[in-house]
This record gives C-alpha cells, sequence and structure tokens, in this order.
C-alpha cells in the first residue's frame, strides 16, 4: 500500500515489502542508540525471546559501521530525533527495503510533536518496553502495520479535533543548560549576569547563547526570547507577580 506525499511528509511512512527472511521470522535487527543501557536492554530482551536471528547495537547513527550493515538489515530500532544523523539513517534504511522503529524518550508533548515529524515506519514508548511488547511491535512492524504507542495517537486525536495542527509545537533540542540560559534571557539577563547565575565562565555563557539563537535559527537574542515566549518553550517573566 502506498500513501500521499502529503502524508509521508508528515511523518507517517510509506508501506514497503520486506525481504523474506523477515517475514519467514528471521528477524535481523540492528539497535542505534547513544545510551549503551538501552542498546543492551534491547539485546537481551530480543535474546530472551528469540525472534531475532541477529542482533547488532551501534552507538553513533553516523558512523560507517551501521551504513555497512544496512544491507543485511530488516529493522533498525533508533531514537526518535529530526537530527541530521537519524533522519539520514531512516533515509539509508529505506533505501534498502528496511524498516525504522523509532523509540521516544518520553510521553511529553515535545517529543510527541517531534514523532509526527519523524518518517519511521513505527513508533514505540521507551517506559513501555517489554519483551513482548518489543516483540508486538517488531511483527507488526514487517507484518506491514504501523506500531504506535496508545499515548501519541490521542496526543494526534486531540490535535485534530482542537484544530490546531500537531506540528505547531516545534522541537529545538535545546539542553537543560541552554533551556536555563534561555529563561535567563527572557529576564533580561547580559552575558555576564548568566555567568553568575549558572555558576560558569563568561566564555561558557557566551557559548550557551550562541547555540541558543542557533538552536531557535534567531540572528539576536531579542528575537529568540520573542520566538521563545510565543512558543511557550520559556516562562514570560511579566506573568510574575512582584515582591
Amino acid at each position: 500500500m502506498r500513501v500521499s506525499d502529503d502524508a509521508t511528509t508528515s511523518g507517517v511512512a510509506e508501506q514497503q515489502t520486506l525481504p523474506p527472511s523477515a517475514i519467514s521470522g528471521g528477524l535481523r535487527v540492528s539497535v542505534v542508540h547513544p545510551h549503551e543501557m538501552v542498546r543492551r536492554g534491547l539485546e537481551s530482551m530480543m535474546q530472551e525471546k528469540d525472534f531475532a536471528t541477529q542482533v547488532t547495537a551501534f552507538e553513533d547513527p553516523g558512523s560507517a559501521e551501521v551504513r555497512m550493515n544496512l544491507p543485511g538489515t530488516d529493522v533498525v530500532i533508533c531514537p526518535c530525533d529530526l537530527t541530521p544523523e537519524v533522519m539520514e539513517l531512516v533515509a539509508a534504511t529505506r533505501e534498502q527495503q528496511g524498516k525504522t522503529l523509532a523509540l521516544l524518550e518520553s510521553g511529553d508533548e515535545q517529543q510527541l510533536a517531534v514523532a509526527t515529524e519523524m518518517p519511521a515506519d513505527g513508533f514505540l514508548l521507551v517506559d513501555e518496553i517489554t519483551a513482548q511488547s518489543l516483540e508486538d511491535s517488531l511483527r507488526r512492524l514487517v507484518g506491514g502495520d504501523m506500531p504506535v504507542p496508545a499515548l501519541l495517537s490521542k496526543w494526534m486525536l486531540g490535535r485534530i479535533r482542537s484544530g490546531v495542527p500537531a506540528r505547531s509545537v516545534r522541537p529545538f533540542f535545546l539542553t537543560a543548560r541552554e533551556q536555563e540560559t534561555l529563561q535567563l534571557l527572557a529576564e533580561g539577563y547580559s552575558n555576564k549576569q548568566i555567568a553568575r547565575s549558572l555558576q560558569i565562565s563568561q566564555h561558557g555563557a557566551k557559548r550557551h547563547v550562541a547555540n541558543v539563537l542557533a538552536k531557535l535559527n534567531c540572528p539576536n537574542r531579542t528575537l529568540a526570547v520573542a520566538l521563545a515566549l510565543r512558543e511557550g518553550i520559556v516562562d514570560d517573566p511579566s506573568d510574575e507577580e512582584g515582591p
């Protein structure tokens, strides 16, 4: 079954035909994830259930080893992420007639919004992973279905019913420190004041500010703060009551 181009670009992947080995039960799976505990946990679950004949694990989605392994892979399990490395991995997997199962790190709104943008073939919430749920998701995936966590389905349905496009919540991938920096910018702090507040050097504060501007695609801090307030990713200082 094929879907329209519009559906594909909104995060719903086009259905593909998998190699006979996957359909007959001999799944070949690659786990590509930056966290060792996640990689080892998934490997252990698949070995426990014995539904994959080959499991390989990699840390870096952009590594040459991952690309070299794709021709022999039926399913790639990777983070639900829009970074260039992950997006290129998804595209390369599809070129090799494989499928991608993306792991949502949490059920917060920003991560759910990322899922609507990512052209993976299925999704699984990390907090809900068990050996059985992993097996079910992989078998549904190779059977032509699109496994999606109930939380993601409900969120998308809620956005549709409310008339709000799912893409209105934009993912900016700010680190915790960059989020703190952005909040201080919204409160009018200078680089020197940010450094003092975060107990870092002025050079470090300047670097955090530069990273924030780059991720928000804003040329200066004034526009960055305006965007952050509009998108609701920082608290509006004017809403706070005075002493």
